[in-house]
């Protein structure tokens, strides 16, 4: 018999989905579920993927919802359902600015972010920008990256992804090759990733003073056979109040799926439901 946990978790992970125009004319598919009084959680995906990320590859939403948390995710421009942008002046900051227009259009003061990949990128930028809009981090397979050489390298990649698969404008063969790469991603523009992975320097790198300064709880969590381990190992004896958890036989693709993943983020968030 279904519980009432395994219900939520299935209503949440693919809600019917909002949209926000942002300031510079720009729409993002979001969503947000949960208690309207629950405290906020703010979601941020990696590259290649979107907001259902949450519910659908890493199974965390369901969980929060029914712990009482109110989950918001959004696709990032370029990204699922959102606006697709071909100019890297779109994106870069804008990456951080679009997240500060949500909370506001929602009237969400401060939230617990959680950030994998390219979002916990997003996610140190935006708490070491705007400290007082955030109660505590996690981020997830990156963490105080030192350069954009993991973003130069993908635009090889996507450059050949364009070659032999976008000009058939085909969504099948690019909706398989999300699939394979375990996205719940809908089709993804290739242009539009290749025009964001160019405009990455302006989040990273973050200088060592913010990354001290950084006042809330803040965990990290490592796949023991990715490269970016070494992002979240310079965090600690950095940044204050940081734990770091490593994910035994797990690479960067493969972390979401892992058992550790969920649980750790949810243990981090339920630690944290009284910080400030």
């Amino acid at each position: 018999m279904a519980t009432l946990s395994d219900t939520i978790a299935a209503e949440v992970a693919s809600p019917v989905p909002d949209l926000l125009l942002s300031g510079d004319g720009v729409s993002l598919e979001y969503y947000d579920v949960g208690p309207r009084d629950g405290q906020v959680v703010l979601c941020l995906h990696g590259l290649l993927d979107s907001c259902y990320h949450w519910g659908q590859d890493a199974h965390v939403t369901g969980p929060l919802v029914t712990l009482g948390f109110r989950v918001v995710a959004a696709s990032c421009r370029g990204h699922g359902g959102s606006s697709k942008l071909y100019d890297p002046a779109m994106y870069g900051n804008k990456l951080v600015e679009d997240q500060l227009r949500l909370l506001d259009a929602l009237k969400v003061d401060k939230v617990h972010l959680v950030g994998y990949s390219m979002g916990a990128e997003i996610a140190i930028a935006l708490t070491v920008r705007h400290p007082g809009r955030v109660r505590s981090l996690c981020v997830c397979c990156s963490g105080w990256t030192e350069s954009t050489k993991p973003y130069e390298d993908a635009i090889f990649y996507l450059k050949c992804m364009k070659m032999f698969w976008y000009p058939c404008c085909c969504p099948c063969v690019c909706l398989l090759a999300m699939r394979c790469l375990g996205s719940a991603a809908p089709v993804f523009d290739v242009g539009a990733g290749i025009a964001l992975t160019r405009s990455m320097g302006a989040l990273i790198p973050i200088e060592e003073d913010a990354m001290k300064a950084i006042a809330v709880p803040v965990c990290g969590i490592a796949a023991e056979k990715d490269p970016e381990k070494v992002s979240l190992e310079r965090m600690e004896g950095i940044v204050p109040d940081f734990t770091l958890t490593v994910l035994p036989k797990a690479g960067h693709e493969d972390a979401p799926k892992h058992p550790l993943y969920q649980k750790t983020i949810i243990e981090h968030l339920q630690n944290c439901m009284s910080c400030i």
